[in-house]
């Protein structure tokens, strides 16, 4: 099972936000105090509750700090954390958070990131957040992540430096390269925390990925506003390949819900090969496809195409395993002379079906049953067809006919 986890941070993002909604997805508390433990910070709790925003249950994360130590370089946190017995997934995820920060703040401000001390994201409530949030990830076994854009207010903000608009300087420059939406309200959604918390974490951005949804968690932020609820979703699917389990229903008439689930199958990757020939003969061009599936192809085809020049040719298409494709390419190539191929992996569904063998005036026929109908095998067909002087369309009406009467 390949575990992915989405986020939709469209009205706002911070730090605790996103440690929230992974422990509203069911990530393993203890674990993550186990590795908040292991890195030496100064007096601090955490609470972690359930709430509600506008409505919509969530869970909000509070960090009680005894100490107010603002002042803290980048090079001391990330000290700090390659130096304590933290998981290395965990130490690895927040030094690159920490490392994103770092960077942002040198640029906006015109330093070496050496000479960068954090104020505000320096506090030990940002540093158990981005540590926190790296722990959760690690403890739901999550393989990918994906994000949606991030929601942007607009602002203005008195920080260390003074009076600054929001998006803060260091948040933009975290940004670049990340899609954004605007969000209507006055007051910074994305922070600096946890804008650099998705910059390290996402893999892919954009819509929710196709797959399984699992479960949903919420984290909410610490304001409640009228106008929408301030929450980060998160979402834990599986995204491998899915198999349908639907069984299928005989009463094809039956209005239950059930009569229309979708028939069961699986998912298979195959290798797609392509490519198009301008100088080669019908014979061989038949030949070649014969050989193909002879070797093992699922399928083998020729379409008729026209070239620059509105040269007449045809486009060899097979499909194969990804381990077949070097013999098949091979192939090609030493009956075809041609110079090049398209290849590329995708992802082949194959339906349920079963084989049933009738007895048609003497002669066996193979009828194949798929979820939505039967058809009688052609070989077979043209074999009684050569036995019995009828003809292939004729046999195939009277095969099917022969067992369909065997089902009723």
């Amino acid at each position: 099972m390949t575990s992915s986890l989405w986020i939709n941070p469209a009205l706002g993002v911070a730090g605790d936000m996103v440690l929230g909604s992974l422990f509203d997805l069911g990530a393993d508390q203890a674990w993550v105090r186990s590795q908040l433990a292991a890195v030496e910070l100064p007096g601090w709790s955490l609470e972690v509750s359930p709430t509600h925003r506008r409505g919509l249950v969530a869970t909000a994360v509070d960090v009680q700090v005894l100490s107010h130590d603002h002042h803290r370089p980048w090079s001391q946190i990330d000290a700090m954390l390659s130096s304590a017995a933290l998981d290395p997934r965990v130490a690895e995820g927040a030094r690159k958070s920490f490392w994103l920060l770092g960077t942002a703040e040198a640029k906006v401000h015109g330093i070496a990131l050496d000479e960068v001390h954090f104020h505000e994201v320096g506090a030990v409530d940002a540093i158990i957040d981005i540590l926190g949030s790296w722990a959760a990830l690690v403890s739901l076994g999550v393989t990918q992540v994906h994000s949606g854009p991030i929601g942007l207010g607009t602002a203005t903000q008195t920080m260390a430096h003074g009076i600054i608009p929001v998006p803060a300087p260091a948040t933009l420059e975290l940004l670049v390269g990340i899609p954004t939406v605007p969000v209507d309200w006055d007051c910074e959604t994305a922070t600096p925390t946890g804008v650099a918390l998705l910059a390290a974490m996402v893999d892919t951005w954009g819509n929710i990925p196709a797959g399984i949804i699992e479960r949903t968690g919420r984290g909410a932020g610490s304001k409640d506003p009228d106008s929408h609820a301030n929450v980060v979703t998160a979402v834990l699917l599986d995204t491998s390949p899915p198999v349908v389990t639907a069984s299928l229903v005989a009463n094809d008439a039956s209005s239950s819900p059930a009569a229309h689930q979708e028939p069961a199958g699986e998912w298979f990757t195959s290798t797609m090969i392509e490519t198009n020939l301008d100088d080669i003969t019908p014979e061989i061009l038949g030949h070649v496809v014969s050989e193909l599936i002879a070797l093992g192809a699922d399928d083998a085809w020729v379409t008729p195409i026209a070239m620059k020049k509105s040269r007449s040719a045809h486009q060899l298409s097979v499909l194969c395993t990804p381990e077949l494709a070097p013999q098949i390419v091979e192939f090609i190539t030493s009956e075809t002379a041609t110079l090049g191929f398209r290849q590329w992996d995708l992802t082949k569904r194959e339906l349920p079906r079963t084989m049933h063998t009738i007895d048609l005036h003497g002669y066996p026929v193979r009828i194949k049953v798929g979820p939505h109908g039967a058809k009688p095998e052609h070989e077979d067909l043209v074999a009684a067809s050569q036995g019995l002087g009828k003809a292939v369309r004729q046999l195939s009406i009277e095969a099917l006919f022969t067992w369909k009467s065997a089902q009723d």
